[in-house]
């Protein structure tokens, strides 16, 4: 995978972050957004179906996927040190 820039690399980190905060929310739906980010991965947008293409366009559609618990956790934890 090529570098990335550092918007780049921001909006991954952001990403992270909505999704982090989206699946510690009591109610939201995780499962109604891993489905929608899988149908996502497996009907790529044209021209992003192979390669090192389909990899960069994977790779924040996968965050979408992830249980991400333990970050928001570290993330709550700092907030009860301060």
């Amino acid at each position: 995978m090529e570098v990335l820039s550092p918007f780049e690399k921001g909006v991954l980190m952001a990403l992270v972050s909505i999704t982090a905060t989206l699946r510690s929310t009591p109610g939201f739906d995780g499962e109604a957004l891993t489905k929608a980010a899988q149908h996502f991965i497996y009907n790529p947008v044209q021209g992003c179906s192979e390669g090192a293409s389909f990899e960069a366009y994977e790779w924040p559609l996968c965050i979408l996927t992830k249980d991400l618990s333990q970050l928001q956790n570290l993330l709550n934890a700092d907030k009860i040190m301060n």
